[in-house]
């Protein structure tokens, strides 16, 4: 297993730093780093430190969610996506298929969650002039 470069965690803090902007382009980037690194739960959460609290939850609820989807009543979802690191043996085919499965969750994660933010700007620059009627202003 490779270490993160300090240049791929440069790089992944800027691009995480656009996650409102594009979380697609981010969910891109953490895929690519899943692919060339696969990383362990710790290296996951070192890159989800990059982004900010309120993101990091987002990213971790919209996860939880697309885990809910795929959990029977039986098995709890903390699991699939555990709070803490719980030691996953890259050895075993088991524990190495739970990692992928996180891995790819926290990428959903990425992908699915972020709000889009109202644009306040343009709802100020639609004004009624004064020589305008109303069903001409709704024109």
């Amino acid at each position: 297993k490779l270490p993160f470069s300090t240049t791929d965690l440069e790089v992944w803090k800027t691009v995480a730093s656009g996650y409102r902007a594009n979380p697609a382009k981010v969910a891109k980037h953490f895929q690519f780093i899943v692919k060339q690194y696969n990383p362990d739960w710790n290296d996951i959460q070192l890159l989800l430190d990059c982004v900010t609290e309120s993101e990091r939850v987002l990213v971790l609820k919209a996860g939880e969610g697309t885990a809910r989807d795929k959990t029977s009543q039986k098995e709890d979802v903390k699991e699939r996506l555990p709070l803490q690191d719980p030691w996953w043996d890259p050895n075993k085919t088991v524990e190495q298929e739970k990692l992928r499965e996180y891995q790819e969750r926290i990428r959903l994660g990425f992908e699915r969650r972020m709000p889009k933010t109202i644009n306040w700007s343009a709802l100020y620059s639609v004004r009624q002039r004064i020589t305008e009627t109303p069903s001409e202003f709704l024109d």
